[in-house]
């Protein structure tokens, strides 16, 4: 699902646009640091690798092993 397309012309502040980027879990690598620094590097056979400073990451997708069973309900589980 593309949900670019909800934040296409969306300024925060009134002058920041908000930029979204989306791939593939797989496609993810994230670093923190104890500095705050976030650094999200994007390695996608469609588009090479880019590497971003980003303030916020929304990730909807989760890991292998976790979550509902198959076929059965949510769970309530928050990994981190």
């Amino acid at each position: 699902v593309r949900r670019a397309k909800l934040f296409k012309g969306r300024k925060l502040h009134g002058d920041v646009e908000v930029r979204v980027e989306q791939a593939q879990f797989s496609e993810l690598s994230l670093v923190a640091s104890t500095t705050g620094a976030l650094t999200v590097t994007i390695d996608s056979p469609r588009g090479g690798t880019r590497r971003l400073r980003p303030d916020f990451v929304l990730v909807r997708e989760e890991p292998a092993g976790f979550g509902a069973p198959e076929g059965g309900p949510a769970r309530p589980l928050l990994v981190g």
